[in-house]
Protein backbone atom coordinates (compact mmCIF):
# COMPACT_ATOMS: atom_id res chain seq x y z
CA UNK A 1 0.00 0.00 0.00
CA UNK A 2 1.45 3.63 -1.16
CA UNK A 3 1.63 6.45 1.15
CA UNK A 4 -1.60 8.08 -0.02
CA UNK A 5 -3.16 4.98 0.09
CA UNK A 6 -2.39 4.44 4.05
CA UNK A 7 -3.51 8.04 4.75
CA UNK A 8 -6.60 7.28 3.49
CA UNK A 9 -7.44 4.19 4.83
CA UNK A 10 -6.45 5.43 8.50
CA UNK A 11 -8.59 8.38 7.75
CA UNK A 12 -11.24 6.26 7.09
CA UNK A 13 -11.20 4.40 9.81
CA UNK A 14 -11.72 7.10 11.94
CA UNK A 15 -14.53 8.45 10.01
CA UNK A 16 -16.12 4.91 10.06
CA UNK A 17 -16.07 3.87 12.97
CA UNK A 18 -19.34 3.51 14.92
CA UNK A 19 -17.24 3.73 18.66
CA UNK A 20 -18.53 7.46 18.74
CA UNK A 21 -21.11 5.57 20.64
CA UNK A 22 -18.73 5.38 23.41
CA UNK A 23 -19.30 8.21 26.31
CA UNK A 24 -15.57 9.38 24.83
CA UNK A 25 -16.13 9.71 21.59
CA UNK A 26 -17.70 13.13 20.12
CA UNK A 27 -18.52 14.58 16.59
CA UNK A 28 -18.14 18.54 16.28
CA UNK A 29 -19.82 20.15 13.42
CA UNK A 30 -19.53 24.07 12.58
CA UNK A 31 -17.12 26.80 11.64
CA UNK A 32 -13.89 27.67 13.04
CA UNK A 33 -13.66 30.87 15.08
CA UNK A 34 -9.71 30.28 16.28
CA UNK A 35 -6.89 28.20 15.36
CA UNK A 36 -3.19 27.54 16.90
CA UNK A 37 -0.98 25.07 16.30
CA UNK A 38 -2.24 23.69 19.61
CA UNK A 39 -6.38 23.83 19.15
CA UNK A 40 -8.72 25.46 17.11
CA UNK A 41 -12.40 26.62 18.19
CA UNK A 42 -15.21 25.69 16.88
CA UNK A 43 -18.82 27.33 16.64
CA UNK A 44 -22.09 24.89 16.19
CA UNK A 45 -24.77 26.10 14.61
CA UNK A 46 -26.48 27.21 18.11
CA UNK A 47 -23.50 29.29 18.44
CA UNK A 48 -22.08 27.16 21.42
CA UNK A 49 -18.21 27.16 21.39
CA UNK A 50 -15.75 24.50 21.79
CA UNK A 51 -11.96 24.31 21.96
CA UNK A 52 -10.42 21.25 20.86
CA UNK A 53 -7.13 20.17 21.22
CA UNK A 54 -5.19 19.23 17.63
CA UNK A 55 -2.56 16.34 18.75
CA UNK A 56 0.54 16.14 16.41
CA UNK A 57 -1.64 12.59 14.68
CA UNK A 58 -4.16 14.50 14.26
CA UNK A 59 -5.57 13.84 10.64
CA UNK A 60 -7.08 16.21 7.94
CA UNK A 61 -8.92 15.80 4.76
CA UNK A 62 -9.96 17.89 2.37
CA UNK A 63 -13.50 17.64 1.58
CA UNK A 64 -15.79 19.04 -1.65
CA UNK A 65 -18.86 19.23 -3.00
CA UNK A 66 -19.37 15.83 -5.08
CA UNK A 67 -22.83 15.53 -6.91
CA UNK A 68 -25.39 12.70 -7.37
CA UNK A 69 -23.78 12.03 -10.71
CA UNK A 70 -20.88 10.86 -9.38
CA UNK A 71 -22.27 7.89 -7.81
CA UNK A 72 -22.05 4.15 -9.71
CA UNK A 73 -22.42 0.61 -8.95
CA UNK A 74 -19.77 -0.50 -7.32
CA UNK A 75 -18.95 2.57 -5.77
CA UNK A 76 -17.99 2.45 -1.86
CA UNK A 77 -19.82 5.40 0.24
CA UNK A 78 -20.59 6.17 3.36
CA UNK A 79 -24.50 7.25 3.97
CA UNK A 80 -25.79 9.54 6.60
CA UNK A 81 -29.58 9.10 6.63
CA UNK A 82 -32.83 8.74 8.19
CA UNK A 83 -35.34 6.62 8.33
CA UNK A 84 -38.00 6.37 5.46
CA UNK A 85 -41.16 4.07 4.52
CA UNK A 86 -40.59 0.22 4.00
CA UNK A 87 -37.78 -0.12 5.77
CA UNK A 88 -35.50 2.39 3.78
CA UNK A 89 -33.42 5.49 4.77
CA UNK A 90 -33.36 8.79 3.35
CA UNK A 91 -29.76 9.88 2.54
CA UNK A 92 -29.06 13.34 4.19
CA UNK A 93 -25.10 13.29 3.24
CA UNK A 94 -23.21 10.96 0.73
CA UNK A 95 -19.56 10.60 1.19
CA UNK A 96 -17.74 8.79 -2.21
CA UNK A 97 -14.87 7.26 -0.83
CA UNK A 98 -11.68 6.56 -2.55
CA UNK A 99 -10.55 2.84 -3.53
CA UNK A 100 -8.06 2.67 -0.73
CA UNK A 101 -11.19 2.77 1.60
CA UNK A 102 -13.33 -0.06 0.25
CA UNK A 103 -14.40 -2.36 2.82
CA UNK A 104 -13.68 -0.17 5.96
CA UNK A 105 -16.17 -0.74 9.02
CA UNK A 106 -18.52 -2.30 6.43
CA UNK A 107 -21.78 -2.01 8.23
CA UNK A 108 -24.92 -0.26 8.87
CA UNK A 109 -25.32 1.14 12.23
CA UNK A 110 -26.53 4.45 14.74
CA UNK A 111 -24.99 7.84 13.56
CA UNK A 112 -25.61 11.38 15.41
CA UNK A 113 -27.16 13.30 12.64
CA UNK A 114 -31.11 13.27 12.52
CA UNK A 115 -33.97 11.93 14.55
CA UNK A 116 -32.97 7.59 14.38
CA UNK A 117 -30.04 8.69 12.29
CA UNK A 118 -27.91 5.55 10.98
CA UNK A 119 -24.68 5.34 9.12
CA UNK A 120 -24.33 2.54 6.13
CA UNK A 121 -20.31 2.03 4.74
CA UNK A 122 -21.24 -0.48 1.72
CA UNK A 123 -20.78 -0.88 -1.87
CA UNK A 124 -23.30 0.21 -4.15
CA UNK A 125 -24.93 -2.85 -5.96
CA UNK A 126 -28.21 -1.47 -7.27
CA UNK A 127 -28.89 1.95 -8.86
CA UNK A 128 -32.51 2.60 -9.78
CA UNK A 129 -33.73 5.72 -11.23
CA UNK A 130 -37.46 5.92 -11.47
CA UNK A 131 -40.32 8.60 -11.57
CA UNK A 132 -38.08 11.22 -10.63
CA UNK A 133 -36.38 9.25 -7.92
CA UNK A 134 -33.14 7.66 -7.30
CA UNK A 135 -32.41 4.52 -4.87
CA UNK A 136 -29.76 2.67 -4.41
CA UNK A 137 -29.35 -1.03 -2.69
CA UNK A 138 -26.45 -1.06 -0.22
CA UNK A 139 -24.61 -4.27 0.44
CA UNK A 140 -22.73 -4.98 3.14
CA UNK A 141 -21.79 -8.23 4.65
CA UNK A 142 -23.98 -10.75 3.17
CA UNK A 143 -26.93 -7.92 3.92
CA UNK A 144 -28.54 -5.13 1.98
CA UNK A 145 -29.98 -1.61 2.91
CA UNK A 146 -31.99 0.50 0.50
CA UNK A 147 -31.51 4.33 0.33
CA UNK A 148 -33.48 6.71 -1.30
CA UNK A 149 -31.53 9.71 -2.89
CA UNK A 150 -33.64 13.38 -3.24
CA UNK A 151 -33.09 17.02 -3.90
CA UNK A 152 -31.97 17.26 -0.18
CA UNK A 153 -29.07 15.04 -0.35
CA UNK A 154 -25.63 16.41 -0.07
CA UNK A 155 -22.74 14.85 -1.93
CA UNK A 156 -18.76 15.07 -1.27
CA UNK A 157 -15.59 13.27 -1.85
CA UNK A 158 -12.34 13.66 -0.44
CA UNK A 159 -8.62 13.76 -0.33
CA UNK A 160 -5.84 13.80 2.32
CA UNK A 161 -5.05 17.46 3.40
CA UNK A 162 -2.74 18.95 5.41
CA UNK A 163 -3.46 21.83 8.58
CA UNK A 164 -2.76 24.42 6.73
CA UNK A 165 -5.98 24.27 5.37
CA UNK A 166 -7.59 24.87 9.16
CA UNK A 167 -8.29 28.53 9.29
CA UNK A 168 -10.79 30.77 10.78
CA UNK A 169 -14.01 31.08 8.72
CA UNK A 170 -13.53 27.20 7.40
CA UNK A 171 -16.53 24.44 8.24
CA UNK A 172 -15.72 21.68 10.01
CA UNK A 173 -16.17 18.19 10.61
CA UNK A 174 -14.27 17.04 13.88
CA UNK A 175 -13.93 12.84 14.89
CA UNK A 176 -12.30 12.88 18.76
CA UNK A 177 -12.34 11.92 21.82
CA UNK A 178 -13.75 13.61 25.28
CA UNK A 179 -11.33 13.14 28.61
CA UNK A 180 -12.20 15.50 31.50
CA UNK A 181 -14.00 18.19 29.32
CA UNK A 182 -11.23 18.15 26.83
CA UNK A 183 -11.79 17.07 23.54
CA UNK A 184 -8.93 16.40 21.30
CA UNK A 185 -9.35 16.09 17.32
CA UNK A 186 -8.82 12.37 15.32
CA UNK A 187 -9.99 13.66 12.49
CA UNK A 188 -10.77 16.91 10.82
CA UNK A 189 -12.85 16.98 7.70
CA UNK A 190 -12.43 20.30 6.30
CA UNK A 191 -14.95 21.67 4.04
CA UNK A 192 -13.80 23.97 0.52
CA UNK A 193 -15.59 27.01 0.17
CA UNK A 194 -17.57 27.19 2.76
CA UNK A 195 -18.62 23.99 2.66
CA UNK A 196 -19.54 21.51 5.85
CA UNK A 197 -19.22 17.73 5.40
CA UNK A 198 -21.99 16.03 5.38
CA UNK A 199 -21.72 13.53 7.42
Amino acid sequence: MNAFSTLVAGACLVIASHSFAADSQVHLRGEVTAVSTIDMTIRDRKGVKTTVKLPEQTQVLDVSRSSIGAIEESNYLGVAAVPAPEGKVRARGVMVFPEAARGLNEGHFPWDMGDRGTMTNATVAKLVKKNGKTELEMRFGGKSQRVVLDKATVFAQFVPGTRELIVVGTKVLVVGTLTVDVAAAQLVMVGRDGFLPPL
